[in-house]
């Protein structure tokens, strides 16, 4: 019975010692969190353009206005938007917080598809949030295996693409009414200023 008892009482003070430390290291790793210099926020914005950009004209679309915060929004078929012409942008924006503690980077991609629609390899659309995935992370997934996960949650209908490194990416589907579904990159990141 005293063994039962000391056995208790080790497990007991392990698991009160093991709360602390993790309390202890939780509150360590956001004191850790880095903050930038308004320099650096500045040098970010242009790099992420400059990759954002190439992957846009990698696959051959065009940015329709560029504004100046160094964002951009791009149409990814013809410049103006018809009937038979389905929606699609993409908002990319890096923006000061009503606090002027941080920067906030938003981007979003959004395309609109018929619900029974299938998805094209050669789709644009795809073709450019794959190489925007791609130059966002460190991924080492072709397109054809990108497309593969993309259209899997496609054909289901609605839900999250899972993919290795995606981070703080999410890519989703999503069904908005009867007749039509969205397909969506979307990332939302925080840079805090010093």
């Amino acid at each position: 019975m005293k063994v039962k008892k000391i056995i208790l009482a080790i497990l007991l003070a392990t698991s009160i010692s093991s709360a602390f430390m993790v309390g202890c290291e939780s509150s360590t790793i956001d004191m850790d969190k880095k903050a930038y210099t308004t320099t650096e926020v500045s040098k970010i914005k242009k790099d992420l353009s400059k990759k954002i950009s190439k992957a846009i004209e990698d696959t051959g679309l065009r940015v329709a206005e560029v504004k100046s915060d160094g964002s951009f929004v791009l149409s990814l078929g013809n410049l103006e938007y018809s009937k038979e012409q389905p929606k699609q942008v993409l908002n990319y924006s890096m923006t000061l917080d009503k606090k002027k503690d941080k920067e906030i980077l938003f981007i979003q991609c959004v395309k609109d598809y018929l619900k029974d629609e299938k998805l094209s390899k050669d789709d644009k659309f795809i073709k450019a949030i794959y190489n925007i995935f791609k130059s966002l992370t460190d991924t080492n997934l072709i397109e054809k295996e990108f497309f593969n996960e993309v259209e899997k949650i496609f054909n289901q209908g609605e839900g999250n693409v899972e993919l290795p490194d995606m981070g703080d990416i999410h890519i989703l589907v999503k069904e908005i009414d009867k007749e039509t579904k969205i397909l969506e990159l979307r990332l939302k990141d925080e840079f805090i200023l010093k």
